[in-house]
């Protein structure tokens, strides 16, 4: 088995491998949000790029919950935002949600492309890795970064997901991305609000008012849920076969 890195979506056509298995990140915050959703009893996500795409969507499926956020701020006469703290039962329970986000949702549509993909947080990172480790095949894991660019926050939840691999995994093969990402957690693993303080997404969460989000996307283990995508939708299915 040997496990990759990504630290930014516009990787992916250099590893032009269609791996089966993968795993997104986008721990602030739509990857939490998702992970907290199917914990609170959500029946499907359908993630698309834009709001104008949801709107659509919505059409389609009326009685679906329209999510999502523009500079981190919820978009106009949408139903929720992209805060982990409003994906509660009384919202999404039993219901579909459609979501688009600044970051979380590209990637997904990035990287399904044939692929089953695992939604990663720290909520659910013990989960995510057993995951893998029970596929025992080549994998990648894909950080959506912040705006294009690099984001320490989501390399770090990596780091902590390969972490656990490596200690599970017999015959285990980790890319350059991988072992980099493991030294991050390593480094800042032990305190993650503070991490999230000093990270440029995070400030930008703490200047709009969301500063009990990162508590939330903090949590370590919180949850055995792993939501999975199978082409364009995100359920808690038992993954195809290889």
């Amino acid at each position: 088995m040997r496990l990759e890195v990504l630290l930014l979506p516009r990787e992916i056509p250099v590893r032009p491998r269609p791996e089966l298995y993968a795993v997104v990140i986008d721990v602030l915050r739509a990857t939490t949000s998702i992970v907290v959703a199917f914990q609170h009893g959500c029946r499907s996500i359908h993630p698309v790029a834009s709001a104008a795409e949801a709107r659509s969507a919505r059409a389609a499926s009326p009685g679906a919950v329209l999510a999502g956020e523009q500079g981190g701020l919820r978009i106009p006469g949408f139903d929720l935002g992209n805060s982990p703290r409003e994906f509660t039962s009384g919202a999404v329970s039993r219901r579909d949600v459609i979501l688009t986000t600044s970051n979380g949702t590209k990637t997904l549509r990035a990287v399904a492309g044939g692929r089953t993909v695992a939604i990663g947080a720290f909520r659910n990172r013990s989960a995510v890795a057993d995951w893998l480790v029970g596929r025992g095949a080549d994998s990648l894991i894909v950080c959506s970064g912040y705006e294009g660019g690099f984001s320490l926050e989501d390399a770090v939840c990596a780091g902590a997901i390969v972490h656990r691999v490596a200690t599970l995994a017999t015959g285990l093969s980790l890319g350059d991305g991988a072992r980099a990402c493991q030294v991050l957690w390593e480094r800042y693993g032990s305190d993650l609000v503070r991490l999230f303080r000093e990270t440029d997404w995070g400030r930008r969460m703490l200047a709009l008012g969301f500063e009990a989000d990162l508590a939330v996307c903090a949590e370590l283990d919180a949850t055995a849920v792993v939501p999975l995508m199978q082409g364009a939708r995100i359920t808690l299915d038992t993954p195809k076969a290889p």
